[in-house]
């Protein structure tokens, strides 16, 4: 994955789809249309080259590629934010 060329705020979107389990709270929560987060997810879907959350009766389940690099986006994310 070339992160130059991929935007960090999709990172912002698989943190929170990985919190929340659905697409459309994700979508209230930052404020975003439903379609742009499925937008943002098609697009780290591609990064990845992998499904990374998937429809279930309890909402959206992260794939193992979702949980192995979840506390790592976490982190980070977390870096940033105290940087600021």
């Amino acid at each position: 994955m070339r992160l130059e060329k991929l935007d960090l705020n999709l990172f912002v979107v698989f943190d929170a789809i990985y919190r929340e389990r659905s697409v459309t709270n994700v979508a209230k929560r930052l404020n975003l249309t439903q379609p742009a987060v499925s937008n943002a997810l098609n697009r780290l879907r591609q990064a990845f080259d992998d499904p990374l959350f998937v429809r279930s009766p309890n909402g959206m389940a992260p794939t193992p590629v979702a949980d192995s690099v979840a506390s790592d986006v976490r982190r980070a994310l977390a870096l940033l934010a105290n940087s600021v």
